[in-house]
């Protein structure tokens, strides 16, 4: 069931997301529990009240709206370690306003866009059996809220 309905409060960023308010074959109660565990004293959401309002179907990326400040969204890749993590992990790979949100899909789109056409002139190995090519795909992070200095740039590397 990969159709989000029109009126889905994320609709826009594409079919490869789920708004938690509508039915998927996931437990939509687990990303949040797994979000709240993987989140550790370290780390810069530490404390922050994140309400997952989305998830990706083709990885582990959850969207979350800060409820102290709703006009902040990140997007948040878990690692289902089912432990607290260390580190940077889990990593925010963009945090910003609505439009940063949408940039940083555009830019997970247009770099799968051209992987596929690199994959159809033979300069790119196709994607195996088990969704993972020999070169990760490289889309830039999105950190665009100005009150957060303590989460680093960088750059994701699990868009397939």
């Amino acid at each position: 069931m990969n159709e989000m309905k029109d009126t889905s409060r994320v609709a826009g960023l594409g079919d490869d997301w789920c708004d938690m308010t509508e039915d998927c074959d996931l437990d939509h109660t687990a990303l949040s529990r797994e979000l709240r565990i993987e989140v550790h004293p370290d780390h810069p959401f530490f404390g922050a009240a994140l309400e997952v309002i989305a998830h990706r179907y083709s990885n582990d990326d959850v969207l979350c709206r800060h409820l102290d400040t709703p006009a902040r969204y990140s997007i948040i890749h878990l690692t289902w370690s089912k432990r607290e993590e260390i580190g940077s992990c889990p990593t925010i790979d963009a945090d910003g306003e609505w439009s940063h949100i949408v940039a940083y899909e555009d830019g997970v789109d247009a770099a799968l866009s051209a992987a596929e056409a690199l994959e159809q002139d033979g300069r790119r190995t196709p994607m195996g059996p088990a969704g993972t090519s020999s070169r990760p795909l490289v889309v830039e992070a999105v950190h665009a809220w100005p009150e957060n200095p303590a989460i680093p740039p960088g750059r994701s590397s699990r868009r397939e």
